[in-house]
């Protein structure tokens, strides 16, 4: 080939190499200019991509809380003032938790009082409701880690003394047990064999209430009529239950509930009959059934009150 045309055709491949290489340089910068990745370029997953990068520190929810300390300024106040309750709770992370104070008038209503959030690590002064005179009972939960979760401190005792000259109000006495009412499940149930009775074994405690096995979805109702103190979560033990105090003072509990299946909120009045929640198997369980106690000086409300066996009771409801 003459060396002239050589040339010529060496001249024309660095032409045609630089060109590419011109509007290969040009293409990124325009990539890049419009927000896009140069995709020579490896990917952040930072930030920018809305993901975790590799090794990034993941964020964790606030502490489990724990309530360290709780009392009464004074166990005894007069009608008009307001007594003081003073609590610290505990929490690793977070800085605040929502409380919540049940106060029990003995053979009377429950005031369900709510003072919002309160600040944790440091001793908080609560001042309660004003009060009629009569004696109550006075219980803190808070929330745990998670919002199904209720943590429940003891119970305090509170005398509200009426005014110099003043007679206090005669408490009406708790009617007499009752002589009818309605089964707690509706539908086909068994009561088990030994081991679900009142006072069977369990590790580290005895069990203290009937446990009655039934299809998962059945409802569970009121036996009787009364007011819903608690509607709360126990992970390892009760699962979700649902505290019930009847017109006669008797306090019931109703345990294992379905997940969500609530039908009622605390202070709410309900009839016999009324739903208040479905069978299930939640917290320490191996199947669905209901496990039910009965108390009748009310569900640990002090150190003196103990539950009885319900066996008897519901065998009468269960013949009605």
């Amino acid at each position: 080939m003459p060396l002239d045309v050589l040339t010529n055709m060496n001249r024309l491949l660095l032409s045609s190499t630089a060109a590419a290489a011109a509007l290969l340089l040009t293409s990124a910068s325009a990539f890049a200019s419009t927000g896009g990745a140069d995709p020579n370029q490896p990917a952040d997953p930072g930030e920018g991509s809305g993901g975790a990068g590799y090794g990034a520190p993941l964020v964790t929810l606030p502490g489990k809380p724990r309530l360290s300390a709780q009392k009464l300024s004074s166990s005894t106040v007069k009608v008009g003032s307001r007594a003081s309750l003073v609590v610290r709770i505990n929490r690793s992370k977070g800085t605040s938790v929502q409380v919540k104070i049940a106060i029990a008038r003995s053979g009377g209503k429950t005031i369900n009082y709510s003072p919002g959030r309160i600040t944790t690590n440091r001793s908080q002064v609560i001042r309660l409701p004003k009060l009629t005179a009569g004696s109550y009972r006075v219980t803190v939960s808070i929330f745990g880690a998670s919002a199904q979760e209720t943590i429940r401190g003891g119970v305090l005792k509170l005398t509200v003394k009426p005014k110099s000259g003043s007679k206090p109000k005669p408490t009406t006495p708790s009617p007499p047990a009752p002589s009818s009412g309605v089964f707690p499940i509706r539908g086909a149930y068994s009561f088990g064999g030994a081991g679900a009775r009142f006072g069977a074994g369990r590790p580290g405690h005895i069990h203290q209430g009937q446990d009655m096995i039934g299809s998962s979805g059945l409802p569970i109702v009121a036996p009787l009529a009364g007011e819903v103190r608690y509607v709360a979560y126990q992970g390892d033990g009760a699962g979700r239950y649902i505290i019930l105090r009847a017109n006669n003072g008797w306090d019931m509990m109703f345990a294992h509930c379905q997940y969500a299946s609530a039908a009622v909120k605390p202070g709410e009045r309900v009839r016999a009959g009324d739903r208040l929640c479905l069978l299930g198997s939640t917290g320490a369980s191996s199947g669905p059934h209901l496990h039910f106690e009965l108390w009748p000086d009310g569900w640990r409300d002090s150190p003196g009150t103990k539950p009885i066996d319900p066996l008897p009771q519901l065998k009468k409801w269960a013949a009605n």
